[in-house]
């Protein structure tokens, strides 16, 4: 149920669109995100890592590996997502964790980690993540030294409307 969702959410991206909007709003899905990993660490007691390595099923306790994107997206997302390896990452972080949500259904509430990111790409716009850096595309640059320090006690933001 919830791998079969992530998997619709990825497959209807308009992969051609991605990087051509350009929306200051897209800043605070950047925010959201590190926000609600740090979230995340916080609550599980983990020690914080940075976001580009942060594989939340692995680090709940998956031990099934790491999801193929080619075994459950479209043709054009796994085209896009071949081009950068950290983004097809965080979208293959989502997969797993959605699938380990299958089994555990508790771990769901952590796919709204990596969603605000996903949104970027629905919305048209892009970022590149790398281990020191968060980069919402000509909006915002999220440096990720220290990282956590910096959101582990930020109020969230309501990305809904966004």
């Amino acid at each position: 149920m919830y791998l079969e969702r992530a998997t619709i959410k990825i497959n209807n991206v308009n992969w051609k669109l991605v990087g051509t909007v350009v929306a200051e709003k897209d800043s605070k899905l950047g925010y959201e995100f590190l926000r609600r990993l740090a979230q995340f660490f916080k609550a599980e007691q983990l020690e914080p890592m940075p976001p580009v390595f942060a594989n939340v099923a692995k680090l709940l306790g998956d031990m099934g590996g790491e999801i193929q994107i080619s075994l459950y997206c479209n043709l054009e997302a796994v085209e896009f997502l071949n081009k950068n390896v950290y983004i097809q990452r965080i979208f293959e972080y989502y997969l797993q964790l959605a699938k380990y949500a299958d089994k555990y259904p508790d771990t769901s509430q952590y796919l709204s980690i990596y969603e605000p990111l996903i949104k970027v790409f629905e919305r048209g716009g892009s970022f590149t993540i790398k281990p020191l850096a968060l980069e919402i595309k000509n909006i915002a640059h999220f440096p990720l030294n220290d990282w956590y320090t910096r959101f582990v006690e930020k109020e969230p933001i309501e990305i809904n409307d966004l």
